[in-house]
């Protein structure tokens, strides 16, 4: 099998501890997968942050997962980055912000996350009507 360019970086210079331990995790998970077992990912925290449906969907199209366990934070913030994303604002010294600085970001439409704000209106209001119509619809 030809090993892509990270794995070729990854069995050349992961030689000692943690790093070897990943290496002989790879080579597991990959034994694993031949043997015609399945994998499922545990997912908690905010990782739908750092764009995690890219590399996982991927990883489902190849067949390589079968099952993900997440938080909802991670499918909420998921569903607002995909309707939302191009209208969210970044606020790079968040730890420098003020009570008054904070309030006008609120009275402006938008929800503080650390350093990045989601608009209350183009996320979460453009969504409710069709998340509260599933809501019912379960009761």
């Amino acid at each position: 099998m030809q090993r892509g360019p990270v794995s070729q970086f990854i069995e050349k210079n992961y030689l000692h501890f943690n790093a070897a331990a990943l290496v002989d995790a790879a080579k597991g998970y990959e034994q694993h997968l031949l043997e015609g077992g399945k994998m499922m990912i545990t997912l908690a925290g905010a990782m739908s942050t750092a764009e995690l449906g890219i590399s996982l969907a991927e990883i489902i199209r190849q067949g390589k997962v079968d099952i993900i366990s997440c938080t909802g934070a991670n499918l909420e913030e998921d569903i607002m980055n995909l309707v939302a994303h191009s209208h969210y604002k970044r606020v790079p010294h968040y730890r420098d912000l003020g009570p008054t600085d904070e309030w006008e970001l609120l009275e402006g439409g938008y929800n503080r996350v650390t350093d990045t704000c989601i608009p209350e209106e183009e996320a979460f209001r453009r969504i409710q009507k069709h998340i509260f119509k599933q809501w019912k619809g379960a009761g």
